[in-house]
């Protein structure tokens, strides 16, 4: 791959002071985007808002000319909410790192 086509994505929900409450932070390389991170405060858990960030994170790889997207989370976290927007399961490492999975997803933009 070129680096040149890597290119970082971070998005994120500030308060009124500036202060971060929810962020998104990942890249787009050739037609994939690739999610890193997504975490939203307490405070603003359960309002849509991680949805929020997901799907600006796809406008945002669809207009880098990306077609794919790729996410990673642990069976601990949140595998439902990822299905929930449309993601599937390409792969799980059992016994990671020890007594949880990890899942590997992936979406068609």
């Amino acid at each position: 791959m070129d680096t040149s086509e890597l290119e970082a994505l971070a998005l994120f929900i500030l308060d009124e002071d500036d202060q971060k409450l929810a962020g998104l932070s990942g890249s787009t390389a050739g037609n994939w985007l690739r999610i890193d991170m997504l975490w939203v405060s307490e405070a603003l858990r359960g309002r849509g808002e991680g949805r929020r960030l997901m799907l600006a994170a796809e406008e945002e790889a669809r207009r880098r000319g990306c077609r794919f997207a790729q996410v990673d989370t642990l069976s601990f976290q949140a595998r439902p909410f990822y299905e929930k927007l449309g993601y599937a399961c390409r792969m799980t490492l059992d016994a990671y790192p020890r007594h949880h999975e990890r899942y590997y997803l992936t979406k068609v933009l």
